[in-house]
């Protein structure tokens, strides 16, 4: 829903364009000026035309500024993506604090909770971040190396590839998606909520090549700060659930219902191994041994998978991204041979895509070094982009607040600790 300012804005706009055309075609219609361009046509085409040009006069003014922006982020967008990949090395950094936090080695300032990583890594204040040093030649160097290697695959558009801003600092989704890899993985019951994910392959590369203990991060450091301040959380949630007064019992409604929905008994609940599924292959396997005519079924199926099967339609759009990506290529490029065309239009757009980045890395790299050196704020990563959102005059946000412990992990962590007998601090 937007809001009264916004709505009050849009409709002053509207007006100011709409007196702009109407002047506009007024002028055409009346200034001497105009008249010997038009002499020698049909009247009717000439107001035509009027009507044409003042329409098209206000759509420029009012969406050209906003096209020169895209443009301009068209033309420069390879170095715009190598400047936001040259903080992959910073949210690097951030993880390795993260860790030796909850390992209880260091203290941070203003670091009360380990969910203020998370803030700090945002592309409006990773650039910022007061605890952590400047990005050197050396650890540019290393970054590319790793994205020029075959251990990174982060190139081109494909189901895999997508670089989620909120990645880097998932601790414990990364600890849950190493233990379960372990010789004694917990079961998956113990915690149906828990969400897993894979330990960066940048921060595999990292840590190959900078001496990392072995077993880093999970077994080589305890998580001694983490398990305390979800101690704590909990010990605070449960008070706080005693003290609620108890909901009252359940009653059923007696009136009937429009609808009523049975689950459905699992039929093959009690199968030991096999289990008839949904896909692909047991239809076309079911089909062919029992439908008079599976031939046509199956193309019917096929047909109908290419228009309403998401998966497909994703990888169409897939596909039609990496030929766009592929039309930057100078001149003739290469398309590997692949049994299936569009695997082979990715691997192609992936290799463009890894070439131009390289090639744009090192200029936006010096410019953050003479930012560094000269003593200059280096630009946050969104601030880098041309077509970036603006703040509509609001002022830029303060990292120290905003990074700030959350009011609600304020309070339950010390309420948390004075229940467990200790003192109503973060030392612990």
């Amino acid at each position: 829903m937007s809001s009264p300012d916004y709505d009050r804005q849009a409709l002053a706009r509207e007006a100011e364009l709409d007196a702009v055309r109407l002047a506009t075609e007024d002028a055409l219609r009346t200034d001497p000026r105009y008249q010997p361009f038009f002499a020698g046509y049909t009247p009717a085409s000439v107001e035509s035309f009027i009507q044409h040009y003042a329409r098209h006069k206000v759509r420029c003014l009012d969406r050209g500024p906003d096209m020169v922006k895209f443009r301009l982020h068209q033309v420069i967008e390879y170095q715009e993506d190598a400047y936001d990949r040259l903080f992959d090395v910073q949210r690097k950094k951030l993880f390795d604090l993260q860790v030796r936090w909850r390992a209880g080695e260091i203290t941070l300032p203003g670091i009360q909770t380990y969910q203020q990583f998370a803030e700090w890594q945002r592309d409006a204040f990773i650039h910022r971040c007061p605890f952590l040093p400047p990005i050197t030649r050396a650890e540019y160097e290393l970054y590319r190396a790793w994205l020029a290697s075959d251990a990174c695959q982060e190139f081109g558009n494909s189901q895999g590839n997508y670089r989620d801003e909120n990645q880097w600092q998932h601790y414990n989704n990364m600890r849950a998606g190493w233990a379960r890899q372990q010789p004694d993985a917990p079961t998956p019951e113990a915690d149906p909520w828990q969400e897993y994910q894979d330990y960066p392959a940048w921060f595999t590369y990292y840590d190959a090549h900078c001496g990392a203990p072995a077993g880093y991060p999970f077994r080589s450091h305890l998580n001694r700060r983490g398990a305390l301040q979800d101690h704590y959380m909990e010990l605070a949630r449960v008070e706080k659930h005693a003290a609620q007064p108890p909901r009252p019992p359940h009653v059923p409604d007696p009136r009937p219902r429009l609808m009523e929905y049975h689950s459905v008994p699992d039929a093959f609940e009690d199968a030991p191994d096999r289990y008839l599924t949904e896909d692909e292959w047991h239809f076309a396997e079911f089909t062919r041994r029992f439908d008079a005519d599976p031939e046509t079924l199956l193309a019917y199926r096929r047909a109908m998978l290419r228009v309403f099967n998401s998966n497909y339609n994703q990888v169409l759009n897939l596909t039609n991204q990496n030929l766009e990506l592929l039309e930057d290529a100078r001149g003739p490029w290469p398309v590997p041979a692949h049994a299936d065309w569009q695997q082979g239009i990715f691997a192609a757009a992936a290799h463009l895509h890894s070439e131009l980045l390289l090639a744009a890395l090192p200029a936006v790299f010096d410019d953050y070094e003479f930012r560094i050196q000269t003593g200059l704020q280096p630009a946050s990563p969104d601030q880098y982009r041309a077509y970036h959102d603006a703040h509509d005059g609001k002022p830029e946000e303060n990292p120290a607040e905003e990074c700030a412990i959350m009011p609600y992990l304020e309070k339950g962590i010390l309420r948390g600790r004075e229940l467990a007998g200790e003192a109503r601090d973060f030392e612990y």
